[in-house]
């Protein structure tokens, strides 16, 4: 069985794919961090550091939003329909 995922990319991630949206069809019991891990074999650079490797966690350089929720937990299970959103943090002062 799979599960089908909308990804929406914003600033260097959608510069680095070329595209803007993405559907990606995923293993059912898939998580987050297989679909980065795909992201990252299919485009390389920066979609290798979303992960941070010393934490294990999503790189507080990087805001990644699924279904509206911002996640740092890359182990999250992707259900059917979901729509994961990856952009880069904007602040202000």
């Amino acid at each position: 069985m799979t599960v089908h995922v909308k990804i929406l990319l914003h600033a260097m991630f959608k510069e680095i794919a070329g595209q803007r949206e993405i559907l990606h069809e995923v293993n059912a019991n898939s998580t987050l961090r297989d679909l980065l891990d795909v992201l990252a074999q299919k485009y390389r650079k920066e979609f290798t550091s979303i992960i941070n490797s010393k934490t294990g966690q999503v790189s507080l350089d990087t805001l990644v939003l699924v279904n509206g929720k911002s996640i740092r937990d890359p182990d999250v299970q992707l259900q059917d329909s979901d729509v994961v959103m990856i952009t880069v943090p904007i602040g202000g002062g």
